[in-house]
């Protein structure tokens, strides 16, 4: 039995062995052979032509640059367009806007000075209303002017009549009733003074000597009642004769007081005179209260009267929006300058801007600047500017706005004004616009990377001692840089002249490889040969020409 089993497993052995596995996948064992061949060929080949290729690429050149007094510009380039810098807008004003036109005098492209008729609007209702609103106005002027006539003329009736009873009241209380004898001392040679101021003048000095007598009378009638008081008959008697002999005195002098130039006689008369002077005081106080009350009453309703007269000669607000709607229905031009744009036809309703009015020699390029940019930009900066419309003519423009905001995205608006006219530009169009930020010119300038680091931190370029290709020789030359843009970086030295020979890179090890020989796949395959040359860029940059193996590199570019 254990032979058996055996014998069974070395059977089974032969049939699942490698053996017995070939045997049955003869095909796919050739194939896979062949793939194997061939890639192994495909390997092989591309190893013998990498070391063909690399057995030819055994020469080198550095690029080099001469020196040559030139420009160094450092700028930034932004998109724009083209506008008017002075645009105006010809548009009928809110209270014209439903009238129909009836004449258009322009066309677009048309030149205008300020002041042209652009086109004028139907005027019927507007000089029906007109009409209208003078005839009130007139009448209302008319009805302050009675008004005001009626008032000057009640003034001066009233004041009139109050100055005569003024004059009559200060009469009375200067002449004291005695007109005749007042108006003869008025007109006497040398007559001063009046009737009431000589009444207060002798009444004054009488009632001082009256007043003497009649203290005395009262004394001695006192001591008369103390006599009788005591019971002293003999005085009382001598006190009597004595009161009797003043009181004879006091008639005597009342009697003997007299005003001769007004013919009063006595005292009691010049006092009867003496008394009216307070009455007929407050009369004239109250003619003069009168007057004074009418004359101020009467200049008020005057100028009252007189500002309502006033105020009616004014045009109304009405007249006034009528006359100006009148004269806003001719559209003027409000500038010289081209029609650009015209929305008027006759019969249409003018609803918005009639006409646009543009300077199309005063033009400037509206431009957008990256925020990362505008703070290296200031107005008053030179431009340069380009466009489809003018080809390769670069076109001087001056910066003359910034945005103090950014928009929406993040940049800001910015304004350039082109310099001068004829300039070939063309509203509308798109432009590129170069804001120079410096500019040196007559310098030396390098690319960047000819500039090394010396070990005491000062700066030096290659210059050229001698040599051709590979075999050039150089030496380092200290120099002393100065603005630089993106590629290129100005230099200066005692030592450096114009036409020098300057290696484009500091760092000796650099340089670059060429190949020319035949394809060796072409070779191997039996094909014909193909020349192959690899090159480096030119050391010139952006706007630089390029430089040939051994040869001189472009001039400095600008930078954006």
């Amino acid at each position: 039995m254990p032979e058996n089993n055996a014998t069974a497993k070395q059977s089974w052995a032969r049939q699942r062995g490698p053996l017995h596995w070939l045997k049955r996948h003869k095909k796919l064992v050739i194939v896979l052979a062949i793939i194997i061949a061939v890639v192994a060929f495909i390997v092989s080949s591309c190893m013998r032509a990498a070391e063909a290729v690399s057995s030819v690429l055994a020469y080198q050149f550095v690029r080099t640059t001469t020196l040559q007094k030139t420009s160094l510009v450092n700028s930034v380039s932004v998109n724009g367009t083209v506008a008017s810098g002075s645009k105006a807008s010809v548009t009928a004003s809110d209270s014209v806007k439903t009238c129909k036109v009836t004449s258009v005098n322009v066309a677009v492209g048309d030149t205008v000075r300020l002041g042209d008729v652009i086109a004028t609007l139907d005027t019927t209702s507007i000089e029906k209303q007109l009409q209208s609103a003078q005839e009130n106005y007139g009448d209302t002027v008319q009805d302050a002017a009675k008004s005001y006539l009626h008032s000057v003329e009640d003034q001066s009736t009233n004041l009139t009549q109050l100055q005569e009873d003024l004059d009559k009241a200060r009469q009375d209380y200067d002449t004291l009733g005695l007109t005749d004898v007042y108006a003869s001392m008025q007109n006497a040679d040398g007559a001063t003074g009046n009737a009431r101021e000589l009444v207060e003048y002798y009444y004054g000095m009488y009632t001082e000597q009256i007043a003497g007598l009649e203290n005395t009378i009262a004394n001695l009638q006192i001591q008369i009642t103390q006599a009788q008081s005591d019971g002293t008959p003999e005085r009382q008697q001598e006190l009597q004769g004595q009161l009797q002999d003043y009181q004879n005195q006091l008639s005597v002098a009342k009697a003997q007081c007299s005003i001769p130039e007004l013919g009063l006689q006595g005292f009691d008369t010049i006092a009867q005179y003496y008394s009216k002077i307070e009455q007929l005081k407050q009369a004239l106080d109250a003619a003069q209260r009168a007057y004074d009350n009418a004359a101020t009453s009467n200049a008020r309703q005057v100028d009252s009267a007189g500002t309502q007269l006033e105020r009616a000669q004014r045009d109304p607000d009405t007249l006034t929006d009528l006359q100006t709607s009148l004269e806003e229905c001719t559209l003027t031009a409000t500038m010289d300058g081209t029609i650009t744009e015209l929305n008027a036809t006759v019969g249409s309703v003018c609803s918005g801007t009639v006409a646009t009015i543009q300077d199309v020699d005063d033009l400037t390029v509206e431009v957008t600047i990256p925020a990362n940019t505008v703070g290296q930009l200031t107005p008053g900066m030179q431009c340069k500017i380009t466009s489809d419309a003018t080809g390769s003519t670069e076109i001087a423009g001056t910066l003359t706005r910034i945005d103090p905001v950014a928009n929406k995205d993040g940049a800001f608006g910015a304004t350039v004004s082109v310099n001068g006219a004829d300039s070939g530009l063309l509203i509308g169009i798109p432009a590129q616009v170069e804001i120079v930020i410096t500019q040196k010119d007559n310098i030396f300038t390098v690319p960047r990377d000819a500039v090394g680091t010396a070990e005491d931190g000062g700066s030096y370029v290659l210059r050229r001692t001698g040599g051709e290709g590979v075999d050039m020789t150089f030496e380092e030359v200290d120099v002393t840089t100065g603005n630089s843009n993106d590629y290129y970086i100005e230099i200066s030295g005692d030592s450096l002249n114009e036409g020098d020979v300057i290696r484009s890179s500091s760092d000796m090890t650099q340089g670059i490889e060429t190949a020319n020989a035949s394809d060796p796949f072409a070779s191997m395959m039996g094909g014909g040969s193909m020349s192959v040359q690899v090159t480096g860029p030119s050391d010139g940059g952006p706007g630089g020409g390029g430089g040939a193996p051994g040869g001189e590199g472009g001039g400095p570019g600008g930078m954006e």
